[in-house]
């Protein structure tokens, strides 16, 4: 399976201030990909990025079934874990300013966890090799009540605090440092590292420090799903006699996940990454590949590839990529860049039959076979 990517959105229906151009042969295949979430059904966003602009950009489905409100590039997603990234991102803002230390146990941030029986680093918990499991491991049972599993939908409900006090006791799943093992849970304790080593939740520092300043104003992580949000973009659930239920979550919880934006303004951060134009000068860092040495289980998403600051580092066809998938209730995303090409692909989708990594491998190919007069 190919590593996870990024390509440019084209500009059918364009980002803001642009004149849509004549479908290109690119958008006729884009929109031919896409073409079976046409109508009154869940779907996705789809874009290819070129040069700095999207030269594909447009919206397949519904993003409301209620409202009857189309997909658009301007409809706010839920991003899953493409989330990791950002996440990533503040933590390197802190290292930077010397408010975090790499290689510091966590339990100097969060004292309050278990004792593992071995150091465990902020640096090892980027990476996933902090020997944390995930969500649905055999080691980390989550129960709402003795003898009956949370349930991660919209049917249980957990405050921050209380999934903290949840994860705090969990065991690894092996000591630190041996293999690659991909932790949504290690995600969600460096979201609790921001807000000690800053005094501000993940959220307010991301707005301050990432969102605003690459003004991606449609933009933020969601730790209070009850807020109202202007062109929210529903989550379905595919049913087996056909139709769809609502498909989101009532947990408020983020690191591992929970970002919200759109097609518009994740071109933003895109760029940014591309050009090393984060805050901090941390882009280089971030799409560094980690560890040097081999590992256990190693090569995650893609044989060669290794892991970033929430970013997949590898190959995707022969072409160097960095990228990433993501999926959360009724939410399934796609985000690969090419630098060599100076490209990116970007797939957002709402229902759990629109596959948004599977569409994003397709379009990945349809983005690489293109050339810049197509």
């Amino acid at each position: 399976m190919p590593a996870l990517g990024a390509l440019a959105l084209a500009a059918c229906n364009g980002a803001p201030g642009e004149t849509a151009a004549p479908a290109s042969a690119l958008s006729k295949d884009v929109d031919a990909l896409f073409a079976e979430f046409e109508g009154e059904r869940p779907g996705c966003a789809a874009g290819v990025i070129e040069g700095g602009k999207y030269i594909h950009a447009k919206g397949y489905g519904m993003a409301n079934l209620e409202y009857d409100e189309p997909i658009t590039p301007d409809s706010v997603f839920r991003m899953g874990s493409i989330s990791k990234q950002f996440t990533a991102a503040a933590i390197a803002i802190l290292v930077a300013r010397g408010d975090v230390q790499l290689d510091a146990d966590v339990h100097a941030y969060l004292p309050e966890l278990r004792d593992y029986g071995a150091p465990v680093t902020i640096r090892q918990m980027i990476h996933h090799l902090s020997g944390m499991g995930d969500y649905e491991t055999d080691v980390n049972k989550f129960e709402v009540r003795p003898g009956q599993p949370f349930r991660w939908g919209n049917e249980d409900y957990w405050t921050i605090e209380e999934f903290y006090a949840e994860v705090a006791k969990q065991p690894l799943l092996h000591l630190p440092g041996e293999q690659f093992e991909y932790s949504n849970l290690a995600y969600f304790l460096l979201s609790q590292v921001v807000e000690r080593a800053s005094g501000k939740t993940l959220s307010a520092f991301a707005e301050a420090e990432i969102f605003a300043p690459l003004g991606m104003e449609e933009s933020f992580f969601n730790d209070n799903v009850n807020q109202v949000v202007k062109k929210r973009v529903s989550g379905y659930l595919a049913l087996e006699e056909g139709g769809y239920e609502t498909f989101d979550t009532n947990l408020d919880i983020v690191g591992d996940g929970g970002v919200y934006t759109t097609l518009n303004d994740f071109l933003k951060w895109d760029q940014a990454l591309a050009n090393d134009a984060l805050p901090e000068s941390i882009a280089p860092a971030m799409k560094a590949p980690y560890p040097p040495a081999e590992l256990d289980g190693w090569e995650p998403f893609s044989p060669g590839a290794t892991y970033g600051y929430g970013l997949a580092i590898g190959d995707y066809e022969g072409e160097p990529v960095y990228s990433h998938t993501g999926g959360w209730v009724g939410f399934t995303t796609y985000y690969a860049r090419f630098p060599n090409r100076d490209r990116s692909v970007v797939v957002f989708c709402n229902g759990t039959d629109a596959i948004g990594p599977v569409k994003g491998w397709e379009l990945a190919d349809i983005a690489l076979g293109a050339t810049s007069s197509d």
